[in-house]
């Protein structure tokens, strides 16, 4: 309660901190909290005494007094929202403009775009095409290795391929994106693991944001991360290209309008 009722002041990064508890997780020291939500431990103590408190330790020991006076369970939706903000707020701790920029300027040159995803990734890849569909761009969705093997060894060099993968980890896929990269095919990559292997074999990397062991077994949609990522390529390829969109969809309202 007593995090919840600062939550509005909370910096981006005490957000992060304040989820790691909100979400009920075990307590850690200082230190291990810091590796484990990627903030400094300067951060936490900051966050401690936003609180009121003297310090961590102090935290700590009301977080643990917590645990024993409390029998009931947080409501779902308490814990659902809880994971959602924590995925949102590390996208946007995240955020590299010049990475997105990329991606959209690569969208907006090449006429054929080819999006490589396997599983629930590629569930997100179809709302990414469909999206782009409206503004005029061409992106073709293949989803399972065979095809994306045969993708590869078909691909030219003014094709672009958006590759997405959480886990970033798949020998196949990687050998497909090194033989696109190869013939001179622009690679993007979008992934939550850092130490991918893919990472070689593609030109620019959009980092997502990393599920946690209670999301990853499906407490929330396990293409969340990805869809925020894809989100924020769509809205800042609108705003860059805004004047060419419009052109293309009164182009487009001319023509139906022709065959009415």
């Amino acid at each position: 309660m007593l995090i919840e009722s600062k939550r509005f002041n909370f910096t981006s990064v005490e957000q992060v901190i304040a989820d790691y508890f909100l979400g009920k997780n075990p307590p850690l020291s200082i230190d291990e909290l810091s590796k484990k939500v990627a903030v400094s431990p300067a951060s936490i103590t900051r966050f401690s005494k936003k609180l009121n408190l003297n310090n961590y330790k102090e935290l700590i020991f009301l977080y643990q007094l917590s645990f024993a006076h409390s029998e009931q369970e947080r409501p779902i939706s308490t814990s659902i929202a809880a994971s959602y903000h924590a995925l949102a707020t590390t996208s946007d701790q995240q955020y590299k403009p010049e990475v997105i920029t990329k991606f959209c300027q690569a969208i907006h040159e090449k006429k054929l775009i080819h999006y490589w995803g396997l599983g629930f990734n590629s569930y997100a890849g179809m709302d990414l095409q469909f999206r782009f569909a409206r503004l005029g761009k061409y992106i073709q969705v293949i989803s399972d290795n065979n095809s994306i093997a045969m993708s590869a060894h078909f691909i030219e060099k003014e094709d672009l391929v958006i590759v997405a993968s959480q886990r970033g980890e798949d020998c196949h896929l990687e050998e497909s994106m090194r033989l696109a990269k190869e013939k001179g095919c622009e690679v993007l990559l979008i992934t939550a693991n850092r130490k991918s292997q893919l990472i070689p074999h593609s030109h620019h990397v959009l980092v997502a944001p990393e599920l946690s062991e209670e999301e990853a077994l499906g407490q929330i949609s396990p293409q969340i991360p990805m869809l925020i990522q894809l989100d924020m390529i769509y809205s800042q390829y609108v705003q860059l290209y805004e004047t060419t969109i419009r052109q293309w969809v009164e182009s487009e309202q001319i023509l139906t309008d022709k065959h009415k």
